[in-house]
């Protein structure tokens, strides 16, 4: 795959920290904790020594990200029904899929929406509350998107395994887990869960192109056709 341009390359550390958490010493609860992963995150993006390796950082990224993020609860919940009529060796291979297709299309469509300040605060993030739900914690961000305009990132959070993991993240009052549940169920109903699997697949290793921001999706990695009719979006 060829190297990303060195802006957008930046950003995807962005991105991906944006989901992140440090050790449970580090910082007192979720919110703190992403305070902390930004904070890290705009050194990252603004240190020159790292321009020329994207490629480096991301795989770095991706692999801390993958201990944090809840993929197989996230998995699980985004093929609904589908989930129990699978063999635990498909459920395994879903999960896997899942993470790379999630990773690729949620940060790489972070990276094209969000506005980076190189030269002074990297990318802006506005801290907005943080309340408890049933079993974890909802916090909610702001992150300035191009053209100056808020763009809201509710982080749904659950302590598991002594730290914080996050299992969801709502952009702009739209869930992304609930967003692929809709396409997932549309893809299995037209065609078949193979062909989801083999889409998921040949989309998390297509190479991210830089979009106006006028191009931009509103929300990540459309699996079906623009205009085709989603039941329960």
């Amino acid at each position: 795959m060829k190297a990303l341009p060195g802006r957008l390359g930046l950003a995807l550390v962005v991105a991906l920290l944006a989901l992140l958490t440090a050790s449970p010493s580090q910082a007192s609860g979720p919110t703190d904790l992403l305070r902390t992963v930004f904070a890290e995150a705009n050194k990252i993006l603004k240190d020159p020594a790292t321009d020329d390796r994207p490629q480096e950082r991301l795989a770095a990224i991706r692999s801390l990200f993958s201990r944090v993020f809840d993929f197989r609860g996230a998995a699980e919940r985004s093929l609904g029904r589908q989930w129990q009529a699978r063999s635990l060796a498909e459920q395994s291979e879903f999960t896997r899929v899942f993470a790379d297709f999630v990773q690729r299309g949620f940060v790489y469509w972070i990276a094209s929406v969000a506005e980076i300040d190189l030269s002074g605060a990297g990318v802006t993030v506005q801290y907005l509350g943080e309340s408890m739900q049933r079993d974890g914690v909802l916090v909610q961000t702001a992150i300035l998107g191009r053209g100056g305009r808020l763009i809201l990132l509710d982080h749904d959070m659950v302590f598991r395994d002594r730290r914080w993991m996050v299992r969801d993240v709502t952009i702009d009052g739209l869930s992304l887990v609930g967003s692929y549940r809709a396409q997932f169920e549309h893809v299995i109903r037209v065609s078949s869960y193979r062909e989801l699997v083999e889409r998921m697949r040949a989309r998390a290793t297509e190479s991210p192109r830089p979009q106006p921001a006028s191009a931009v999706e509103a929300t990540p990695s459309l699996l079906v056709p623009k205009g085709a009719h989603i039941e329960g979006r």
